[in-house]
């Protein structure tokens, strides 16, 4: 459950109501203020207050300015909050701004967040966004990162399929042994009905394979209807086929005497999922276990896109937004480079900071500690 603020509720009163809202408070300060230490103090703290320059602000204007940014901040961290809700996949987006943040987040877009001229959150691609903010250099740049952004995407998403392929073959030998041995309870169904038929093949204690389908399902082959073995030479393909053939019996009737055959009974009786194996140099067959080590094939054993994001330092954050599922955009860093943000509260307060004359020197942390 998300603790929201509505950013509807707080986003309808506008600038305008806020402020009618204050209190006298900071009326009474300022005459404090101003009776107190005279009008050259009262010059001194404007001038410190308008960062040394520029048009005196009131203190009061300056505190009206506090609370409406105050009012943006709790919608924007209501934004942000609805934000991690979506990516933890807690939250299901609703309003259009969710859903098109919810969209960015699934491809792997940069997405800004900001409120429209009512007040109201608003999520937009980020290259579909104004950047006027940054000079024509680094719109620029960030144009480029969103392109460079989008072909990376689609290469994580190939590297976690190609992941989530590979962690369906290692646990499904484990998973056929812990149903074998009544460690936990056979699913009702199964894509291919895998799980089913290979439990069946352990039984009559026939040799298998498990694979995957064209589709990256799972599935078992039955080794005597394998297509692979028409693959091998003539005299290894007719050798590993009477194997096959014979295997079930053997084991059965308790009649080992080769060491293959030793090895697929030992399997057999700890009911471990095995298939038989031929050294295409030396014709020797050995019984192998369904193991990830051995039923993964070579192409699957590394990601397909090793390199994704290392061409810089942006696009190496980016890509970790990306494969946690994180909104992001891109802004100037520290160092005044471009680089990528999660979106954060503090990073989309920032990214839509409009900075003046006096909250260029002085935060808003900073003129509240002058009354300190």
């Amino acid at each position: 459950m998300v603790n929201s603020i509505s950013s509807n509720n707080l986003a309808g009163r506008g600038a305008y109501s806020l402020m009618q809202q204050l209190s006298t408070d900071s009326g009474d300060l300022f005459s404090t203020l101003a009776g107190t230490n005279g009008g050259g103090s009262s010059q001194a703290l404007f001038g410190a207050l308008a960062g040394n320059g520029g048009t005196p602000k009131s203190i009061d204007s300056i505190l009206q300015q506090q609370k409406v940014d105050l009012a943006k901040n709790n919608i924007y961290n209501n934004a942000a909050q609805r934000l991690a809700a979506i990516q933890g996949g807690n939250y299901t987006p609703t309003d259009e701004w969710e859903k098109i943040a919810g969209y960015a987040m699934a491809k792997g877009k940069p997405v800004v967040i900001s409120l429209d001229s009512s007040g109201q959150v608003q999520a937009q691609l980020q290259s579909e966004s104004s950047l006027s903010k940054f000079n024509p250099q680094l719109q620029e740049q960030i144009l480029q990162l969103d392109s460079d952004t989008e072909l990376m995407a689609q290469k994580i998403q190939a590297n976690a399929t190609n992941d989530g392929w590979v962690k369906k073959l290692a646990g499904a030998s484990n998973d056929l042994y812990q149903v074998y041995n009544n460690v936990i309870v056979a699913q009702t169904s199964t894509t291919n009905n895998w799980e089913q038929q290979g439990v069946l093949y352990m039984q009559t204690k026939r040799p298998f394979k498990i694979q995957l389908d064209t589709k990256g399902d799972l599935m078992v082959q039955d080794q005597a209807t394998d297509p692979e073995l028409a693959k091998l030479p003539y005299n290894l393909q007719k050798t590993l086929r009477a194997a096959i053939a014979s295997i079930p019996t053997t084991l059965s009737n308790g009649t080992a005497t080769k060491d293959w055959e030793f090895q697929a009974q030992n399997f057999a009786a700890a009911g471990v999922p095995y298939y038989l194996d031929i050294d295409a140099s030396t014709g020797v067959i050995s019984a192998k276990e369904n193991s990830a080590a051995n039923i993964t094939p070579a192409f699957l054993k590394s990601a397909p896109y090793p390199d994704v994001g290392d061409s810089s330092p942006a696009l190496k954050d980016a890509a970790e937004y990306i494969k946690a599922g994180k909104a992001f955009f891109f802004d100037i860093d520290s160092t005044g480079t471009i680089g990528a943000k999660e979106a954060t509260v503090h990073n989309i307060v920032q990214y839509n900071a409009v900075k003046t004359d006096a909250t260029s020197t002085y935060g808003a942390g900073s003129i509240l500690s002058l009354f300190a």
